[in-house]
């Protein structure tokens, strides 16, 4: 007698009903969800860390040197510049008000623009009262070297931009001339020097070293004259080929350094008023010259 038992269709996790007194009717879950073979491996460790441990590959070291000014600022400078320049009646007092141009009326006024007539910008910024969201504080320094004798030895503007990135810590661009010079025979897009922008712990640091070393060993240095400030809260400090050699970073090696050139510092700040720059730098340790009071500026 011929058999007649029907088995089932056999699946990969089913059995024959026969062979077994049970039959599973899940089906499998291996081999469904898709995953990387390269994050399993151990030779990518490096890659899963975080970017700040120093096993992993983009590691890059952040800048935990304790800034000493900018602490001064908060702690120090800030609340005595808010007591000593807060007014309770003062208010906003704007700048010059500059008139529209009719170029109708007046024929020699036809191709001219506002900027050529009564200038880029006025004489004084508009000002606003002094608040606690309205402190005066630093911006940032550009520091300017301009080589001497560039126009006997055009080569001359490389240790003037070794000067800069040797005393301030970063690399300087370089200084192009814009405007023809005849008498130097220089062209326009000429290097004459080098200039640097400092921001955060080098500009910290640069201060100090001039406050605190530079300035102090000039026999000479009385103060820092007054008219040294603008109307738009920049100061600007000239340094001498003398007072560069008393860098440290100088005077270490100092036989290295063929020629000194001089040094112009521009300090940009957010105050609106010369009173204010003054008042800001003196307490950031700035020697001024006591020659007469700043006063206000008369406004437009």
């Amino acid at each position: 007698m011929i058999s007649t038992v029907k088995y089932s269709k056999r699946q990969f996790s089913q059995a024959s009903i026969l062979s077994k007194a049970g039959s599973s009717l899940v089906h499998p879950t291996h081999h469904i969800e898709r995953y990387k073979k390269n994050i399993l491996s151990t030779t990518t460790d490096a890659l899963k860390t975080h970017p700040n441990d120093i096993k992993s590959n983009h590691y890059f070291p952040l800048d935990l040197r304790q800034d000493r000014l900018q602490e001064h600022y908060y702690n120090s400078v800030q609340s005595d510049m808010l007591l000593m320049a807060y007014d309770h009646s003062e208010t906003f007092t704007p700048g010059p008000v500059y008139r529209e141009i009719d170029n109708l009326s007046n024929p020699y006024l036809i191709n001219k623009t506002k900027k050529v007539v009564f200038g880029k910008t006025g004489e004084y910024l508009d000002r606003y009262p002094i608040t606690p969201k309205n402190i005066p504080e630093l911006l940032d320094i550009d520091v300017v070297c301009v080589a001497k004798d560039i126009n006997v030895n055009k080569f001359n503007y490389i240790s003037a931009q070794a000067l800069l990135q040797q005393t301030t810590n970063v690399k300087p661009k370089h200084l192009k001339v814009k405007v023809v010079d005849q008498k130097l025979n220089l062209r326009i897009g000429s290097i004459i020097g080098g200039q640097v922008a400092l921001n955060g712990y080098n500009k910290s640091q640069f201060l100090l070293t001039v406050n605190e070393l530079v300035l102090p060993k000039d026999e000479n240095f009385t103060g820092i004259q007054e008219h040294l400030v603008d109307t738009k809260g920049n100061f600007t400090l000239h340094l001498t080929s003398e007072h560069v050699s008393y860098f440290p970073e100088v005077m270490s090696d100092k036989d290295l350094w063929d020629k000194l050139f001089n040094i112009m510092i521009n300090i940009n700040t957010t105050a609106q008023d010369p009173a204010h720059v003054k008042m800001l730098l003196s307490g950031l340790g700035f020697p001024f010259r006591t020659e007469k009071s700043l006063k206000e500026p008369k406004r437009v």
